[in-house]
């Protein structure tokens, strides 16, 4: 640890020399910095912005790092030393996931804010709620437990002042399975009505429900959640982040699953589940119009067409899977979104969005 602090040092030496050596208008060096970043700032989360300079930024990133380990090992042991006690395992299952998210974004975003020399541009490419958006596309699925590989995709979503309702649906091309999906959305916090927003954070309450049946076997299954789900703007932690963010949700479902076998009777299953989603985006910039943005994500719901990542031993269907989602826009209507999601299933594809109003009042 001393040796990886050592060279950080060495590397904000350096860089600090270059900077009294270049004229006072100049950029600062990037590549020291991103170097930092990626090799000991794999361990130590913030070595690139102390290379930079940007010290406050990096202690802030090394806190959040901190913060995360702690509650990454504090719910996995609290899980493995209950044995996954059904009374701790659900809070606990929630500590590991968010100390993970803080953990990686935490990487993620000091690997950014060294590479990043616009932050300021992005603050043009903000932009407030659609009044209206819709989106049809389609999805390729590959899983080796179903049939089912060929998937239309239509969400429609529609905001007045701080509610939102969107109705999705996901339609197997060979009528095997469907999966419906009905989400209304409170904003507790953050920009509504503004169209060209100086900061991206929001808080939302979610309330959903879900059916979804599979014809071929024989079964169906439907679920209600609640969760709490945001969004924070990492400009709040330094300069150098303007234009990245991170998402949390965490929330609570139970669903229920029923079964149709010709002259079998087969009770029904309830199932309990953990709502829990974080991710790290940034926004794009260039030629895209404002609200195109990039996001990574680890989802822990098990209950959809990707459900979780299939592993060896007993790890296995634990996890939930990962996904990457892409929303660049051509004009201030009209863009494309692409999908790509792994877990025990594999996904991927792409829509039209076309949006329209910007200023929901």
């Amino acid at each position: 640890m001393r040796a990886l602090f050592g060279l950080c040092l060495l590397l904000h030496s350096g860089v600090a020399g270059a900077q009294a050596r270049r004229s006072d208008d100049a950029p600062p060096p990037r590549a020291l910095p991103t170097a930092a970043a990626v090799v000991p700032g794999v361990v130590v989360h913030g070595a690139g912005h102390f290379a930079l300079g940007q010290s406050k930024t990096a202690k802030n990133l090394l806190l959040m790092e901190s913060l995360g380990l702690g509650l990454f090992l504090g719910g996995g042991l609290t899980i493995v030393f209950t044995g996954a006690s059904r009374y701790f395992v659900g809070p606990a299952a929630g500590s590991t996931i968010v100390g993970f998210g803080l953990f990686s974004t935490s990487y993620l975003a000091d690997i950014y804010g060294t590479v990043s020399s616009d932050g300021g541009a992005a603050l043009s490419r903000y932009r407030g709620p659609a009044r209206w958006e819709t989106e049809l596309g389609y999805r390729r699925i590959h899983d080796p437990q179903f049939a089912h590989t060929d998937f239309l995709y239509q969400r429609v979503s529609r905001q007045i002042g701080h509610f939102r309702l969107t109705p999705s649906g996901w339609f197997s091309t060979a009528g095997d399975t469907a999966r419906y999906r009905v989400e209304g959305q409170y904003r507790l916090a953050g920009n509504v009505h503004e169209r060209r927003p100086g900061d991206q954070s929001f808080v939302d309450l979610t309330l959903g429900f879900v059916h979804q049946r599979h014809r071929p076997e024989h079964f169906s299954k439907g679920s209600a959640e609640l969760s709490v789900d945001g969004r924070y703007d990492m400009g709040r932690l330094g300069p150098t982040l303007r234009g990245s963010f991170i998402e949390l949700g965490l929330g609570y479902g139970i669903g229920r699953l029923d079964y149709d076998l010709q002259g079998l009777s087969v009770p029904t299953d309830i199932e309990h589940l953990l709502l829990a989603r974080i991710g790290f985006g940034v926004t794009l910039r260039g030629l895209s119009a404002p609200g195109s943005e990039w996001l990574v994500y680890y989802d822990h719901r098990h209950d959809d067409y990707v459900a979780g990542l299939k592993l060896t031993g007993l790890g296995s269907g634990v996890a939930g899977h990962f996904g990457t989602t892409l929303r660049w826009f051509a004009t201030e209507s009209l863009g494309v979104a692409v999908d790509a999601q792994a877990g025990s299933a594999y996904l991927a594809g792409a829509s039209l969005v076309y949006r329209q109003g910007g200023n929901p009042r």
